[in-house]
């Protein structure tokens, strides 16, 4: 089906008025300027504006590339035709235009026989840049080629789509040239084969959580390097914490100073530094100028475990809707998804950045936001209240909701979308554990769906109920690798009786357990803990053997007869001794580690599901080697973890 967008445009497209200009606001903006495709729209845009375009200038290089465009360019959200394309160029270079003088909810007519109009003259004034996609690298074969506003008041950034404008199942090239010859870094990023084609497989990664503060990005240099068709970030994109540089790990080179002074984000210029300082980081440029990235949010991008509405627990209980809704802002600046932003409306209203897209007739992918409608922690927010807790009946009450059941419309649409799909595989992309997690008697964290344990059996009955096979699940946040089967009733269900997995990566560089535990002897904190140190000194002592370990430490550490390696072995054995319990208690997680990062690489057929998770060997230095760490394989239509490797 076309896209909606398309269709209008086609509807209201004559002899005698031309498509000039969509705005970023509106999901593209694009002027057409050229097009070896042979699309009939796109025919039809080119005979309509040729009597205009002849009249505008075409921009060259003329400086080296990438100079002006310090954050690079990045692509997301492709469909089959298409893709969003997106840059940031240096404020200095040009003024842009504001949304205030283009209506931004509207289509802009330049009429014939007005090559003089406020939009020309705006191209010509160097407030655009142009824009070349490309099937090859050197751009000698450009397919397309237009001119797209650089909005000063959404912080400089280009966001243009060419979803409707490209074919299926191909690889592109892109970049951005200003009126003055400064061009961009050049991406690339590849189309999807139509909804319901016959494909027979696809491969894709997946990341999450990427502390700047704690680490360098080589897990990120090395899925640049992977063959995928795309990758998904599963959320906390950036950490809104840069914490105090005199209790962080010593990176000198990867603090961050806020404008605010402030240790946390809380205006727009503090939130905007965050992304122009992380997309500075050379490895995660490489992986957005080589790969189209599909992203949603996780609590990070606005602040730790934060809820509806617009709380932020850690700084306040109170509602900070203007907080809120500036990170929303911000993150819609610097993601490439076809998502719209309505600065005029609340927080709640303002953003909708769950979706869902389809790959051939292979996989079909559901996006869902878990932090903006999702309702207060069902026990309370004191840390042991979230953190290694005991519980409270609110935990299983349907009201209790991660969706926002009563906020949004979420849920709903979340389980209509995977009840109807027509895809082999149903790919849910989670930000935080669905599988319950205890230790100890106790919830690791109802920051997951263990604090909204009723809406998940809603949802794993509604699946059940509906027959739905080859359902998986990816998800992030905790800062661990685990295989896990998702069940109706994980207490009395065999796992032949198994609804589904879940799959999760371990973080690109944000703190993981042992770093956690590790921290314990330390006066280094780290923002991105998975869980508070209160919280892990108390499930430590719960354990004996874990206890003993830790005393031990303790006393090698006083006597200073510990070498840094000796240090990390006895921190292992700390986690291993919580690890073996976390077995016993969830038997349903087949696969744990939380001692390492990386990402995780999922291959889809028409007969399985392959996952491989990698890690890297450390995240203090940057150059850091690769390592299998888990593999395992689902066969069609059997929620089976049959482990290849552990």
């Amino acid at each position: 089906m076309k896209d909606p967008r398309i269709l209008e445009s086609e509807k209201t497209l004559n002899p005698e008025r031309r498509t000039f200009l969509k705005s970023l606001l509106s999901g593209s903006a694009l002027l057409i300027l050229d097009s070896l495709g042979g699309n009939r729209m796109m025919d039809r845009l080119i005979h309509s504006v040729s009597a205009s375009t002849d009249q505008l200038p075409r921009f060259n290089p003329r400086y080296p590339i990438g100079q002006g465009f310090d954050q690079s360019v990045a692509s997301g959200d492709p469909t089959s035709t298409g893709a969003i394309l997106w840059t940031r160029i240096d404020p200095s270079l040009t003024q842009g235009i504001s949304s205030s003088q283009y209506d931004p909810d509207l289509v802009q007519w330049l009429n014939k026989g007005e090559p003089h109009s406020s939009v020309h003259q705006a191209i010509e004034e160097g407030k655009f840049l142009m824009v070349d996609v490309s099937e090859t690298d050197d751009f000698s074969q450009i397919v397309l080629s237009g001119f797209t506003p650089v909005w000063k008041d959404y912080d400089h950034v280009v966001k243009v789509d060419t979803h409707g404008f490209l074919k299926p199942g191909k690889t592109y090239y892109y970049r951005f040239i200003s009126k003055a010859g400064h061009v961009s870094q050049t991406g690339r990023f590849q189309t999807l084969i139509a909804d319901g084609e016959n494909l027979s497989s696809l491969r894709f990664a997946y990341v999450s959580c990427q502390d700047y503060t704690n680490g360098y990005y080589s897990a990120l240099r090395f899925v640049a390097e992977e063959e995928v068709n795309f990758v998904i970030h599963l959320g906390d994109y950036v950490y809104e914490s840069v914490g105090d540089p005199k209790y962080q790990n010593p990176l000198p080179d990867r603090q961050i100073q806020l404008p605010g002074g402030k240790s946390k984000a809380f205006s727009i210029e503090d939130y905007r530094t965050l992304y122009r300082t992380y997309r500075s980081d050379p490895d995660l440029q490489t992986l957005h100028e080589r790969h189209a990235v599909i992203s949603i949010w996780d609590d990070h991008e606005f602040a730790n475990d934060t809820y509806y509405p617009a709380v932020a627990p850690d700084d306040s209980l109170e509602s900070d809707p203007d907080r809120r809704l500036i990170a929303n802002q911000v993150w819609f600046e610097y993601t490439p998804a076809r998502v719209h932003f309505h600065p005029d409306k609340n927080f709640k209203d303002s953003i909708r950045i769950y979706r869902s897209f389809q790959v051939g007739n292979l996989a079909e992918f559901i996006l869902t936001d878990e932090r903006l409608y999702r309702h207060p922690h069902p026990c309370g927010e004191a840390d042991l209240d979230i953190y290694f807790a005991s519980g409270c009946p609110k935990m299983n009450d349907p009201a209790q909701s991660m969706l926002g059941a009563g906020i949004s419309q979420q849920r709903e649409w979340f389980l209509q979308t995977i009840q109807s799909s027509n895809a082999l595989w149903k790919i849910w992309c989670n930000e935080v554990q669905f599988t319950p997690f205890k230790v100890l008697g106790r919830y690791f964290t109802l920051d997951t769906w263990d604090g909204y344990a009723g809406e998940r059996q809603i949802i794993t009955s509604e699946l059940k109920k509906a027959n739905v096979k080859n359902f998986l699940t990816i998800t992030g946040d905790l800062h661990a690798y685990a295989a896990s089967l998702i069940k109706e009733d994980y207490q009395n269900d065999p796992d032949d009786n198994a609804i589904g997995v879940e799959l999760m990566v371990g973080s690109v560089t944000s703190s993981n357990l042992v770093e956690t535990i590790g921290q314990l002897f330390s006066q280094i904190f780290s923002p991105s803990n998975p869980i508070p140190k209160k919280a892990v000194e108390e499930m430590i002592q719960k354990s004996p053997k874990a206890a003993q370990k830790l005393n031990e430490t303790k006393k090698h550490m006083q006597q200073r007869t510990l070498s840094t390696s000796s240090l990390q072995s006895f921190l292992r054995k700390i986690l291993d001794e919580i690890i073996g319990l976390i077995r016993i208690e969830n038997p349903w997680i087949k696969l744990f580690n939380s001692s390492t990062h990386g990402y995780c690489m999922m291959e889809l057929t028409q007969t399985k599901a392959i996952w491989t998770a990698y890690t890297v060997s450390d995240i203090q230095t940057p150059n850091a080697n690769k390592s299998l760490l888990f593999q395992c394989e689902i066969p069609k239509d059997q929620s089976k973890i049959q482990i290849l490797k552990d």
